[in-house]
């Protein structure tokens, strides 16, 4: 013991040792174990999107993977007003926290988000088109959404985008009321297909990850095993470069 009554130095290092030698080993550090797989699938009104990660859920599910299914930020993020493009931005950083966090540990084996990134890209087009935010303020956003230090982590990403017409015969099939919303309308829906259009004509040459699927002439069986084959062979591709 030294004058304080401490342990001595050397005994506390010791004890710290060997607690090390226990934690520090290849497979918790070192990227032993490989991160999740990241799936985004985003897109204009009842063009499939919430229909085909349903289902991509439970096949992989049944298949033995760990798969997570975040909870769409729109569901979570309600006590801000959908009127101000704030409201996107925090559904964007709801997305981000959760793609961070768990890109850096190995409790899923595939995370599939209902809009993520792209989304948030897409969205920031929307308002600035609304005039409430500057061409500066509009690319700066964007800019730090897109950052390379996560966007690297999202392995397959989806524009998924269905003909007005076609898409609101697909909302009213089941609604309640025919009350439309503000962005469930035909002119609104052809607005955001054309947003998502010019988003992946920008974004997809630097961004190979991304797809633009047009479901305005596939069945909900056709539309869902053409995606789910696509991102099969993108993770599978992805899988084959780090063995």
């Amino acid at each position: 013991m030294d004058g304080k009554g401490r342990p001595h130095q050397e005994v506390f290092e010791e004890k710290i040792r060997k607690i090390r030698s226990y934690l520090k080993v290849p497979k918790r550090y070192n990227g032993y174990l490989p991160r999740p797989f990241f799936v985004e699938i985003t897109g204009s009104p009842s063009a499939g999107k919430t229909t085909t990660i349903t289902e991509l859920d439970k096949f992989l599910r049944r298949y033995d993977f760990r798969v997570l299914r975040p909870q769409e930020g729109a569901e979570v993020i309600r006590h801000i007003e959908r009127t101000t493009p704030l409201y996107n931005i925090r559904t964007g950083l709801y997305a981000l926290q959760m793609l961070i966090d768990l890109s850096h540990g190995n409790l899923y084996d595939v995370v599939i988000f209902d809009r993520c990134m792209f989304d948030t890209y897409a969205w920031m087009m929307y308002w600035r088109d609304k005039g409430k935010l500057s061409e500066e303020e509009e690319r700066i956003i964007q800019t730090f959404f897109l950052s390379k230090f996560w966007m690297q982590n999202i392995d397959a990403a989806y524009f998924m985008i269905c003909d007005p017409k076609v898409a609101m015969e697909r909302e009213l099939r089941v609604a309640l009321t025919d009350k439309l919303g503000e962005t469930t309308n035909p002119q609104s829906i052809e607005k955001l297909v054309g947003r998502y259009k010019k988003a992946y004509t920008d974004l997809s040459p630097e961004y190979t990850q991304l797809r633009l699927f047009d479901t305005t002439a596939l069945k909900e069986d056709v539309m869902i095993e053409t995606v789910a084959m696509n991102i099969l062979e993108a993770l599978e591709k992805k899988a084959e470069a780090h063995t």
